[in-house]
């Protein structure tokens, strides 16, 4: 029975390193499968990270672009109401001085009987015989 006891504590240990060695293979074949995985996952968000990065560019530049056309519109606001500040005032005048009477002299100036007498709007206008030539014989000539 002694003699066995070093085969038997030689075939346990070497069990023993098998099944060390077994599961130490197994071990590194799972972790290279995770491994392999995490690369995958490590690759993936690469490639989202990128994506990210090129939508930021593009909404950098809508913002710059929107930026650029708030700052023209803010422009064109300060210019329109200028100018309709510019138009109330003139409308005013234009109103003050429509509301005002129109100058004794400047009326007699441009007075004329059509438009001043009544008795001459309604003077009806006579036609003069021989103003128009007779249709057919003056028209006959004239070819």
């Amino acid at each position: 029975m002694n003699a066995l006891l070093p085969w038997g504590m030689a075939a346990l240990v070497s069990v023993c390193s098998l099944w060390f060695a077994d599961h130490a293979l197994q071990n590194n074949v799972r972790l290279t499968e995770v491994n392999t995985g995490l690369a995958k996952q490590a690759d993936a968000l690469a490639g989202a990270l990128a994506n990210q990065v090129v939508l930021r560019e593009r909404l950098d530049k809508i913002d710059r672009q929107t930026r650029s056309i708030n700052s023209t519109l803010d422009g064109q606001t300060a210019q329109l109401n200028q100018s309709l500040a510019e138009l109330k005032r003139t409308d005013e005048k234009i109103t003050a001085y429509l509301a005002a009477p129109i100058p004794g002299a400047l009326g007699l100036r441009y007075a004329r009987p059509e438009t001043t007498d009544p008795i001459a709007w309604r003077a009806s206008a006579v036609v003069q015989p021989g103003a128009v030539p007779a249709a057919g014989s003056a028209a006959a000539v004239a070819q």
